[in-house]
């Protein structure tokens, strides 16, 4: 009996022993782990800018500056300093952090956004990285838990395409990716940095005219024509200050876009949506408008023919002062034709999907015909349920798209953004449709693709039929 009481305290002993053995060696080993992959994570925004490949870093968690999370400094094997991060919270829930990004002479390159996204095959964790202008240096996934045939497919063949562009104006390509669950996830982040920053800068630019701007909203975007979109700019209180009209347009020198604010019937100026871009030539040109800041807009009719830029600035600004008149009616029948002035009565259609057209004119003369369509859609997958799909699609005489107008889409995310994103492309078509152009641009051919094919379509051959009757 001793004797096995003997072994059995041996045996607890070797036990209690190799236990916290176990437990010392991974205490060892986790901090080792944990300074790896701190390390690795801290190479890939080296990488993303082109910095020299630091042989030691140091992180700092008490930083200089109170609102940063962490700095990271790396050196080469002289210690010389090869680069640095500083990290920041940012307040978006859907953002983990974001960094900026400096040489090794403190110049500051540019910025990382890390998005971490759980989607129904796991976590994929973006990096969206922009330099000082606001374009894309590179979109990299840095760690998932996706498929990785699918993660290798999106990384080898379509992240290069994000390098270069805009975060104010950014192209996505669903229809080449199948909209695959990974991509969406990068689409997401790239949308979520986009917001972040380009949010900031836009509430600037409004303060220029509206100095006790804090919030603001597109209110309405015009589908044709050189004003873009209609923004209401808000107090602290949410009271309405005015209102910014953005416009483009593209002349002989380069395009430019600029904001021109009206409020209650008062012209407050234009200037350059991105005046921190802008020559100086066109910064100069636009001096010459600021005569009429505070005029009424009755008085405001910009005639200067001094520079390369006059031109296209007048125009501007008075298609801007003929938007700010319209009334809902008018806004509503000119999303077809840009110079309309009213519609003809309602003849109804008993043709699917067509439901109705309406004439429409500017004064006496006919623009063309508005077709209102409606298809009700099956589910596409689990997450998108499909439902009505009613589209009005202008047509001009010739039988020519003139413009198509979503009134009631039950689809989301990147479909429905894929679909406003490629309206464009219809517009000028007078015939047949590439199925494979036109399906694949609206959200990877998928049903909705094929929808407005079909639609557009149905539009053009009923034209055709009713000028031939």
């Amino acid at each position: 009996m001793v004797y096995k009481l003997r072994i059995a305290l041996i045996l607890f002993v070797i036990g209690a022993l190799s236990g916290l053995s176990i437990v010392a060696v991974n205490s060892f080993t986790e901090d080792i782990i944990e300074q790896n992959y701190l390390r690795q994570e801290l190479e890939v925004y080296f990488d993303i800018f082109d910095l020299e490949k630091a042989e030691q870093f140091e992180v700092d968690d008490q930083p200089r500056d109170v609102y940063c999370r962490r700095e990271a400094r790396g050196y080469d094997a002289d210690r010389n300093k090869t680069g640095e991060l500083n990290f920041f919270c940012v307040e978006d829930d859907d953002v983990w952090e974001r960094a900026v990004v400096y040489d090794g002479n403190g110049t500051r390159l540019g910025q990382v956004f890390r998005i971490d996204h759980e989607n129904a095959h796991g976590e994929v964790i973006t990096l969206v990285a922009f330099d000082n202008n606001q374009d894309i240096v590179e979109v990299r996934i840095m760690r998932h838990t996706n498929t990785p045939n699918y993660v290798r497919r999106i990384e080898e063949n379509h992240l290069e395409p994000f390098k270069g562009q805009s975060l104010g104006d950014v192209s996505f390509y669903d229809g080449r990716t199948g909209a695959t669950v990974t991509y969406n996830s990068v689409v997401r982040a790239v949308n979520i940095t986009a917001d972040n920053v380009m949010a900031d800068r836009a509430l600037a630019d409004y303060r220029r005219f509206y100095p006790d701007a804090e919030s603001h909203e597109t209110v309405f975007r015009y589908p044709i024509g050189c004003i873009e979109a209609r923004i209401a700019i808000y107090d602290n209180d949410e009271n309405l200050l005015g209102y910014i009209y953005q416009a483009t347009k593209d002349n002989d020198h380069e395009a430019i876009t600029l904001n021109i604010a009206i409020q209650q019937g008062e012209f407050l100026g234009v200037k350059s949506a991105r005046e921190d871009l802008a020559s100086d030539e066109l910064l100069e040109a636009l001096e010459k408008y600021e005569a009429f800041e505070g005029e009424p807009i009755d008085n405001v009719a910009p005639d200067f023919d001094e520079t390369v830029y006059d031109e296209t600035i007048n125009h501007l600004v008075n298609q801007a002062i003929v938007r700010c008149q319209e009334d809902d009616e008018a806004r509503h029948i000119r999303q077809f034709f840009l110079w309309a002035t009213s519609m003809g009565e309602e003849v109804e259609i008993d043709e699917e999907p067509l439901l109705s057209y309406r004439p429409v004119y500017e004064n006496d003369t006919l623009l063309g015909h508005v077709y209102e369509a409606e298809i009700d859609t099956g589910p596409l997958s689990n997450t998108y349920e499909g439902g009505v799909f009613n589209v009005s699609v202008a047509v001009t005489p010739e039988g020519v798209v003139n413009n198509i107008v979503v009134n009631e889409i039950n689809e989301s995310g990147y479909v429905r953004d894929a679909l406003y994103d490629n309206l464009d492309i219809y517009r000028g078509i007078d015939g047949p449709l590439d199925e494979a152009t036109h399906s694949d641009a609206l959200a990877g051919g998928t049903t909705l693709g094929g929808v407005i094919n079909d639609i557009i379509e149905a539009a053009l051959a009923y034209e055709d039929a009713r000028e031939d009757d």
